[in-house]
């Protein structure tokens, strides 16, 4: 595979995401599309080093799981899949809610391969979709949907930003973002990774181009994820893999203090889901191994200037 860092990390979470919607007989997250995304010796090179992780994860499991098959459901469904789907889920589900209230502009940020340009349906003729990514991942994404036969729907605008050197605001308005219209944004996988001042800076841009009663929803780590008295192992081992890669997890929130460090960005807290009510939104009478993750709360915030 050659591609960049950023793009295969999103080579690893639409195979993710693929795999759920394939294999699980009520899936979270439906999104087939992801699969046909994916060549299919990315596939196997992708889920043959997942399988191989088992041993990293669960030692005991590696030796009692013989096949690869067996390996991969595990890993997938323990240490992978819950995340991805369910903050997937959450940020779809607020869209639709937000779309009923007459936000007509969607704004992807880190949007990877993100498919809901090639699912969507039944949306306003007015609707727009604003997938922002850093450009070399976003040119790798024209090329994969080319590649793989998907025509680029209408209403989806391309709109790289690198946002070490470019503007947010100014790149969205060259691609005909409204600032006097209701907006959307989400932002999936990544504050984790975002020094604080960087991320308050980005949810200050984003106010200052929005209207009031725009949303942005994200998922965050609370901040006792950073302390490995009070850590889950799963978590400890999560941390350990994103270092090794070079994108170490450096921040967390405290859940109850979240508003008020959220002040200064002009953005009010409008839901906070912890993840025991992560667990009951999307995983109670599940027949599989699937639940919400410790220490991952998502957050839905409404720009109030």
């Amino acid at each position: 595979m050659e591609a960049n860092k950023e793009s295969l990390t999103a080579l690893v979470s639409c195979f993710a995401r693929g795999y759920h919607a394939l294999n699980s007989s009520k899936p979270i997250f439906n999104d087939r599309t992801a699969h046909s995304l994916l060549r299919d010796e990315e596939k196997q090179l992708i889920g043959t080093n997942w399988a191989n992780a088992i041993s990293f994860f669960n030692p005991e499991k590696s030796e009692s799981l013989k096949s690869l098959d067996e390996k991969l459901e595990w890993v997938m469904n323990n240490q992978t899949v819950p995340q991805l789907v369910s903050r997937a889920r959450y940020a779809e589900d607020s869209l639709m809610s937000a779309i009923e209230r007459g936000v007509r502009q969607y704004v992807i940020l880190g949007a990877g391969l993100d498919t809901f340009a090639l699912r969507q349906k039944n949306l306003p003729e007015d609707f727009i979709i604003y997938e922002v990514d850093h450009p070399a991942t976003q040119a790798f994404k024209i090329n994969r949907l080319q590649e793989m036969g998907f025509a680029i729907p209408a209403n989806v605008k391309f709109v790289p930003v690198d946002f070490k050197h470019g503007s947010l605001s100014e790149e969205l308005k060259k691609s005909g973002y409204d600032a006097e219209q209701f907006a959307y944004f989400s932002l999936l996988g990544v504050v984790m990774y975002l020094e604080k001042p960087d991320f308050f800076n980005l949810l200050t841009a984003i106010s200052e181009m929005s209207l009031n009663g725009s949303s942005f929803v994200f998922d965050y780590l609370d901040d006792t994820a950073f302390n490995d008295q009070l850590a889950s192992k799963k978590l400890i081992q999560m941390r350990q893999i994103t270092a090794t890669t070079g994108e170490p997890m450096i921040t967390g929130f405290d859940p109850f203090e979240l508003d008020r460090e959220l002040q200064d960005c002009n953005m009010l807290l409008y839901e906070n889901l912890s993840p025991a009510n992560i667990e009951e939104l999307y995983f109670t009478d599940r027949d599989d191994d699937l639940h919400a993750f410790d220490h991952f709360h998502f957050a839905h915030l409404v720009v109030h200037k």
